[in-house]
């Protein structure tokens, strides 16, 4: 099969986006996703520091959204590897002068490490796509949108009390 064109969409994408599902084309995928239960998956011991912190905060909001399961830890856990990966290089590039590298015959090239900046980045997004984090990725995702603003805290946020401008006045002038 070629690579050229759309990827394949997923049994779950199609289903998040109100695709049709048809019996003939996504029967196998319809009996194995059955068979995985959506949730989140276990930890993998080697994922540590800042790694973790990113499972911590980005797999309770997935697992909300129906976006994985139980079986998708690996995939996940190098996402969440490389956005730490991504961070601990990008610490190393602040200073501008760390970008540019010279040569033995005095010629100024581009630094190794914005070259693994780059190749995190293409690593980081295409993870991303697996589980809709991108703004292309979730441009064909439905979603409650109650569901949504309940997350968000919007009942919340209409309540008098909560108001932070409640001790602000009308200018008179």
């Amino acid at each position: 099969m070629s690579t050229i064109g759309r990827p394949p969409k997923s049994l779950q994408e199609k289903h998040l986006s109100g695709s049709r599902i048809r019996d003939d084309r996504d029967a196998d995928a319809q009996v194995a996703n059955a068979a995985v239960d959506l949730g989140m998956p276990p930890c993998p011991r080697w994922v540590k520091g800042v790694a973790r912190k990113h499972w911590d905060t980005l797999g309770p909001a997935l697992v909300n959204a129906g976006l994985i399961s139980v079986v998708d830890g690996d995939v996940f856990a190098m996402h969440c590897d490389n956005v730490a990966r991504y961070a601990d290089v990008m610490e190393k590039l602040e200073n501008i002068d760390k970008w540019l590298a010279t040569t033995p015959n005095g010629f100024e090239v581009q630094s190794g490490m914005v070259q693994i900046r780059n190749k995190l980045q293409e690593q980081i997004i295409k993870t991303a796509r697996e589980f809709g984090l991108t703004p292309a990725a979730r441009s064909s995702v439905k979603v409650n949108k109650q569901q949504q603003l309940d997350l968000l805290g919007a009942e919340a946020a209409t309540k008098p009390e909560n108001d932070p401008y409640t001790n602000y006045g009308f200018r008179s002038s």
